[in-house]
């Protein structure tokens, strides 16, 4: 006679194998991406300003895979941050433009064709 076998409880609670690995940044990776990556900020061109720091944005967020590495890593101020997080216009545009030629491979090589469509709203390519 054919009995069920259900699957254990464990192996429904099981945490199946990861598709994406991200790097992750040591401390010390992160104070050199940090110390080659000082500047103005790359949405508005300014320097760090009294009451507007310079962060450090990932050009494809940390939830969609993107690594802790120099060419995912930009300098904003985290007005502008916000404003690009937001999605809000003009400022994604200003970033992509912004971009160097490593940092934009990597955005395509990671996130594929229209990357910055489902990153910032926005159509661009060069």
């Amino acid at each position: 006679m054919n009995e069920a076998h259900p699957y254990s409880k464990e192996t429904q609670l099981a945490r199946g194998e990861r598709r994406h690995h991200r790097r992750k940044a040591s401390a010390g990776t992160w104070q050199r991406i940090i110390d080659a990556k000082r500047g103005p900020c790359r949405c508005c061109g300014q320097p760090a300003l009294i009451g507007s720091p310079i962060e450090y944005h990932h050009l494809i967020p940390r939830a969609q895979g993107g690594d802790d590495v120099p060419e995912n890593i930009v300098p904003v101020h985290d007005v502008c941050h916000a404003k690009i997080t937001e999605r809000r216009h003009g400022f994604g545009t200003r970033l992509c433009h912004s971009l160097t030629d490593e940092e934009y491979a990597y955005c395509i090589q990671k996130g594929g064709e229209g990357v910055f469509e489902r990153v910032f709203g926005l159509e661009y390519a060069r």
